[in-house]
């Protein structure tokens, strides 16, 4: 008896909704697997999966014998807040961060997204979601190449160090040499253990990303008095 009650429920269930779940998450997930990221393919459609069957479900549902008690349980608004507020965590681990380089912010957006998606489709919205999937996928393929004419500012530091006296006349060469390569100095920090005796001198700069560390480190390391340059990334 349970047997036909759960083959008469399968051949009256509409496969559109998780249909298109498998096939719009997968298509931001599939870009997002291309880019090498951790949240890929199986990511992405596993979460736009859930997420529609949990609304499609909770839509689904008819009202039991005592009145609407179940439908306010398993309210769609109250389902999808909570799919889009619980989904956070997935979307926090693919976050990576290495001194001033973050990345997975894209990703973490994109598995959230899906995830709102799902709530769509689970509500029926099939055009919406659609028009939202060629949005998406629209931000993520041209505006990355639109992007990449561009180059952004970065913060480094030039660690500067000598064997003994001279730190003033460094501290000016130095300068002068990354205004050159127009580099903006911003700050200046450093250590010297006695008088005369090694020092440490710290530039805090701004510069574009085009610049090439290793031709700014062999001019510098070819002034008189430095016995060693460094070039790090800022201490956070």
């Amino acid at each position: 008896m349970q047997f036909d009650l759960l083959l008469q429920q399968l051949i009256q269930l509409d496969p559109t909704p998780f249909v298109l779940a498998i096939v719009l998450g997968g298509a931001i997930g599939l870009e997002r697997e291309a880019h090498g990221r951790p949240a890929g393919l199986r990511t992405h459609i596993i979460v736009c999966l859930a997420a529609t069957m949990l609304i499609h479900a909770s839509r689904s549902m008819p009202p039991n014998a005592e009145g609407l008690v179940d439908r306010m349980v398993y309210d769609p608004n109250r389902l999808g807040a909570g799919v889009v507020t619980g989904i956070g965590f997935l979307g926090a681990a693919a976050v990576i961060r290495s001194g001033d380089l973050v990345r997975g912010i894209t990703t973490g957006a994109c598995v959230w997204s899906v995830a709102v998606l799902g709530v769509v489709i689970g509500q029926g919205r099939y055009g919406l979601a659609i028009a939202a999937t060629a949005a998406m996928l629209l931000v993520l393929v041209a505006f990355d190449r639109l992007f990449s004419w561009f180059t952004p500012v970065i913060y480094r530091r030039v660690v500067v160090r000598g064997p003994g006296p001279g730190l003033g006349s460094i501290r000016d060469d130095v300068s002068a040499l990354l205004r050159e390569f127009g580099i903006r100095v911003q700050d200046l920090s450093g250590q010297v253990s006695s008088n005369p005796g090694p020092f440490e001198v710290v530039f805090h700069v701004r510069c574009r990303n085009r610049i090439q560390a290793a031709d700014v480190l062999e001019r510098l390391s070819a002034l008189e008095t430095v016995n060693s340059v460094e070039w790090k990334q800022p201490l956070h």
